[in-house]
């Protein structure tokens, strides 16, 4: 054997050492993993929890004292977020006369953290319109089920929405999108997520150095277009240091998936958007897009807004958001 022959080997050697040591090591650290159980915690006066389709979902319901309600809203957060998105929000609707429910996204918020949920906008739409039913049967609300829904979803909630009136028109009174991301961000980790060994590296990385304090400032710092403050710091990162956050984020990383824009366009209910002037996370042109396929969408552009207005400029988003129901009542 030639010294070129036996170097090469040596190297070959040396790889495969690497590989296979890269695809044990990840196994010798622990993941925290969620129980599955009943939750206990509950984080609002109004929380309550429901199993649907196997999964916890935490959602808060609120029904005004008028006896003859104006409507009624679902409010869906964005990745990342729960309902404290929708703190200054909610009781100004309430007061508006407004039943409102608000809810926490599978593996977000306080919902549980299946490892193996479809996290597809087509899955979440099928979920919520799920939960919804057993609201109109079974609820303070099942006097009023035969109105509609008006859908109102954040961000990527904004995809979950528009999923859902696609899914179930006639039960939706109108759609709202709060700097609504209905396209897809496909990057090369949705495809290396599927090898298990990178996906417990994932896992890792996420519950040891992306969940924390640190990392959850700057994020945001740019969602909030402004320095974020302690309590809203916490709001946000409380529910994602919850057992499984990790895993269920993985998992989310490897299942989702937006419907077309092309689909979306075929919706014929009335229609809002609303963003943040100076978002750089769902830029305000991405309004422009989604209104190349839905023409008749009316735009509101919040002044000195980033990408949460409804926490950050939460006067304007709501004088927004309920001229438009107002206006489109059914």
């Amino acid at each position: 054997m030639t010294k070129k022959k036996s170097y090469l080997i040596s190297a070959l050697l040396f790889v495969a050492f690497l590989f296979f040591s890269s695809c044990l090591l990840p196994y010798a650290f622990t993941v925290s993993q969620s129980e599955g159980s009943h939750p206990t915690i509950k984080p609002y006066a109004e929380s309550q929890y429901m199993l649907v389709d196997g999964v916890w979902i935490h959602y808060r319901s609120l029904v005004p004292l008028d006896p003859h309600p104006q409507g009624k809203v679902l409010l869906v957060h964005g990745l990342g977020g729960s309902t404290y998105s929708f703190d200054r929000m909610i009781d100004v609707l309430k007061k508006e006369g407004y039943i409102i429910v608000a809810v926490d996204l599978p593996g977000f918020g306080y919902s549980g953290r299946p490892e193996k949920f479809d996290h597809s906008q087509t899955s979440r739409a099928k979920l919520l319109w799920s939960l919804l039913s057993d609201l109109d049967r079974n609820s303070s609300i099942s006097e009023f089920s035969a109105m509609p829904w008006h859908l109102v979803g954040h961000s990527m909630g904004g995809g979950t929405v528009a999923a859902m009136a696609v899914a179930d028109p006639y039960r939706s009174a109108s759609l709202t999108l709060i700097a609504g991301a209905l396209e897809d961000r496909q990057s090369i980790l949705n495809t290396l997520v599927n090898f298990p060994p990178f996906a417990r590296w994932t896992q890792i990385y996420l519950e040891r150095s992306l969940l924390t304090e640190e990392r959850v400032t700057k994020i945001l710092e740019e969602a909030y277009g402004r320095v974020p403050t302690s309590k809203e710091v916490s709001a946000y990162l409380v529910p994602l240091e919850i057992s499984g956050t990790a895993r269920s984020l993985t998992n989310f990383a490897k299942t989702s998936e937006s419907i077309p824009l092309s689909v979306v366009g075929t919706l014929d209910i009335p229609v809002s958007g609303i963003w943040g002037e100076l978002d750089t996370i769902v830029p305000l042109e991405k309004s422009r897009v989604i209104g190349k396929y839905l023409p008749h969408m009316r735009l509101y552009v919040i002044g000195g807004s980033a990408h949460i207005p409804m926490e950050t400029h939460p006067e304007k988003t709501n004088f927004a958001l309920i001229e438009f129901l107002s206006e489109n009542q059914r």
